[in-house]
């Protein structure tokens, strides 16, 4: 049981890190909270890092202010307090972000003292509302199930403590996601293959990004997403040269492969963004633990984002691009795919996922504190 600093009489101080050793040890902080778990998905330190030195692509745009507790001299938690002026200005609503949330088990009494800074700071600055747990391109929602499991990449797999801080810190929990999974079945391959073909009998025409020319996809991608996504809860705008940077070095990934753009007499009407399975690659997994194949190892790759433009929808071109995107996937070996990440309310796109065989192996939670 971790000892009680009002007990044992440690000293928590709350600090805003400012040199490059101290946002080191920022973002370092995830290898403390996780490193006993089998298996996990480790930040980029060198992007936290230069997002929170104003370096990122995205600066233009930000505020961001980090903070974190020391018990006794030691790092215990931290959060960065964002706001994002590209954010309020597509909303019109003032509301600030806390964004990177860590924190050690059974540190209520620092997180709750930190917490209350960062949303004390954001006050400050004008903000009415505070969000955590998803940000466009900056964060993701909190998981409440699988605690134990890889989530799906990008996604959290946060201790359950997580949810008790934010409570106590007066947030309540604004909307939940959910993420799916397709088991890439030879039955289910053979619904696809209809899907796809019925797109091209009604005029809609399915290229990967490899086949449309990837730096034309991104952009086409960008523009897309960006039109789609206008009225969708959380978005806010990205701009070509901010996307451009980001996805250019993937071109000799199975990224161009998996990810598809779908195209009604010459304009292109729907997007997908997909990866392959990472896990192999990027996640910590303790040796000798076997993933489930759910859950990655090689075996499942993922559609991570997903739009189609208002006056295109209820043609079946969502269906046609996922399919196109979970064939491929079964073409590169993989036995699952996921369709992540998506809004409890979002029936629409929750309805594409049933269509798809997807079943949810995952639910995800977003907090807010009106202020």
């Amino acid at each position: 049981m971790a000892a009680n600093p009002k007990l044992t009489g440690d000293t928590i101080n709350i600090e805003r890190p400012t040199s490059r050793g101290q946002l080191d040890e920022f973002a370092r902080l995830p290898f403390q909270v996780y490193d006993g778990r089998d298996a996990w998905w480790p930040p980029d330190v060198q992007n936290e890092i230069d997002l929170l030195s104003r370096r990122s692509l995205l600066s233009s745009h930000l505020e961001v202010t980090p903070f974190c507790a020391r018990r006794a001299g030691r790092l215990v938690a931290r959060v960065s307090a964002v706001i994002n002026r590209r954010y309020i200005e597509h909303w019109n609503e003032q509301l600030g972000q806390l964004i990177q949330f860590e924190a050690l088990e059974g540190e209520d009494v620092a997180v709750a003292a930190m917490l209350d800074e960062a949303v004390q700071a954001l006050r400050e600055r004008g903000m009415r509302a505070v969000r955590s747990g998803f940000a466009a391109f900056l964060d993701y929602p909190y998981a409440i199930d699988n605690y134990d499991s890889l989530p799906s990449f990008l996604l959290r797999g946060n201790p359950a403590s997580y949810h008790r801080y934010f409570k106590e810190a007066g947030f309540v929990t604004e909307k939940g996601q959910v993420d799916y999974t397709a088991p890439l079945t030879p039955e289910i391959l053979a619904r696809y293959r209809r899907m796809a073909e019925a797109a091209a009998i009604a005029g809609v025409t399915i290229q990967s990004w490899r086949e449309y020319g990837f730096l034309a996809a991104i952009d086409a991608w960008t523009d897309v997403t960006n039109a789609a996504f206008d009225r969708h809860w959380g978005w806010n705008p990205v701009t070509r040269a901010e996307v451009r940077p980001m996805l250019t070095s993937l071109w000799e990934t199975p990224v161009a492969d998996l990810s598809m753009l779908a195209t009604i007499g010459g304009e292109c009407v729907g997007a997908v963004f997909s990866v392959p399975d990472l896990s192999p690659a990027l996640a910590r997994v303790r040796r000798g633990v076997r993933l489930d194949p759910e859950r990655g190892g090689g075996t499942r790759g993922a559609l991570i984002n997903i739009g189609v433009l208002e006056r295109a929808r209820g043609r079946g071109v969502a269906l046609a691009m996922a399919a196109r995107s979970f064939l491929a996937m079964a073409r590169r070996k993989m036995r699952f795919a996921g369709y992540t990440l998506v809004l409890d309310d979002n029936w629409a796109s929750r309805r594409t996922a049933l269509g798809l065989g997807a079943h949810v192996t995952g639910n995800f939670v977003t907090y807010r504190r009106d202020l």
